[in-house]
């Protein structure tokens, strides 16, 4: 008995040694961040397994590293795959705390065994339900901004930081940068009186919409048009319902719009045929691959759709060649080769 006994003392201070060890190791190997809402989280070093607790998340882990992705929000669709990682076929999907589907399943999320979990920071998310995920995980978490796409630069600076993929992210944050103030220039002097007035019409039918002040609109804000649908967002999911009478009093120049069967059927519809911007044949389709263009979920996709937009609507002060320019950001931000992209589907959307 007291054989066993001095050997299980042993064992348990071979244990607590170890785990002592560990946790000096750990403390040694962590690195201090401070989040975009100002909270100050130690983060361990090597980083490994990030937890993205909301949808905009899952685009920027995977432009900055995604072998450190361990889980996506929603299901990417057999095209998409042409511009993703052969690993991204057997991604986990899990629920969401944002938008549309079920809340994500911890103990699923749990077994895969995070070590950094990353939420985002917005008025229409119970900040105090995420930090209750990140107590519940027992990972280091942090907050981000990511509705706007100016808030994109500092927020991959800050997950490149907590994940070791410091040089990469300022690479891409150089990009939007970029891309925002050469957009800005362009557009700056464009009088009022010759914006171009932007309809973004969602759903099937077209008579879904986003107001001015909504991220999933932002794109048309940024490329210097200006969105008809002057209200106020009430729901983060957006999609305010709109008459189609009202669209008519209207009239915008132009129809926005990420749904291949709309842009199709409002060709030859009567009722859509006495808007301007129908008859003008100025009905824009978004690309939607891998990640959606526009804002579902917000994503660094809008540095690209900001510029194909701002050529779309004013192609004298906004010179873009796509050809050249797609395959080159989608090689940056997506980690293919350029010859791997074909502009012309993505453009037409063919596949969707």
């Amino acid at each position: 008995m007291t054989v066993l006994y001095s050997r299980t003392c042993r064992t348990m201070r071979q244990t607590l040694l170890v785990s002592a060890l560990l946790a000096v190791t750990s403390a040694v190997n962590a690195i201090e961040i401070t989040d975009m809402t100002g909270r100050r989280v130690m983060i361990p070093a090597p980083i490994e397994r990030v937890f993205p607790a909301a949808p905009p998340v899952v685009p920027l882990l995977y432009a900055l590293n995604p072998n450190k992705l361990m889980a996506i929000h929603f299901a990417f669709r057999p095209d998409d795959f042409n511009y993703l990682v052969p690993s991204m076929r057997d991604a986990m999907i899990i629920g969401r705390y944002t938008g549309e589907g079920p809340p994500p399943r911890l103990d699923q999320i749990m077994q895969a065994k995070p070590q950094l979990t990353i939420g985002w920071e917005l008025p229409f998310i119970d900040r105090q339900r995420v930090l209750d995920t990140f107590q519940w995980l027992q990972t280091p978490g942090l907050l981000l901004h990511l509705d706007s796409l100016t808030d994109y630069p500092a927020a991959l600076e800050l997950v490149g930081n907590a994940i070791g993929e410091t040089a990469r992210a300022q690479q891409l944050s150089r990009y939007i940068r970029d891309a925002i103030t050469r957009v800005e220039r362009a557009v700056a002097d464009i009088p009022a009186a010759e914006r171009q007035r932007v309809y973004f019409a969602e759903g099937t039918n077209g008579l879904m919409t986003e107001c001015a002040d909504s991220f999933h609109a932002e794109v048309i804000q940024l490329a210097g048009g200006v969105n008809v649908m002057d209200c106020k967002t009430k729901m983060m999911c957006g999609h305010q319902p709109v008459k189609l009478a009202d669209i008519q009093a209207l009239d915008p120049d132009v129809i926005l719009t990420d749904q291949p069967d709309f842009a199709q059927h409002v060709k030859t519809d009567a009722a859509w045929q006495q808007l301007r911007a129908v008859r003008n044949n100025r009905v824009l389709l978004a690309p939607n691959t891998p990640f959606n263009w526009l804002g579902r979920p917000p994503s660094f996709m809008r540095a690209i759709a900001m510029q194909w937009l701002a050529h779309e609507l004013y192609p004298t002060h906004f010179n873009w060649n796509a050809q050249r320019e797609i395959p080159a950001f989608y090689a940056l931000f997506l980690g293919i080769k350029p010859e791997q992209v074909n502009t012309a589907a993505i453009l037409s959307q063919s596949a969707h």
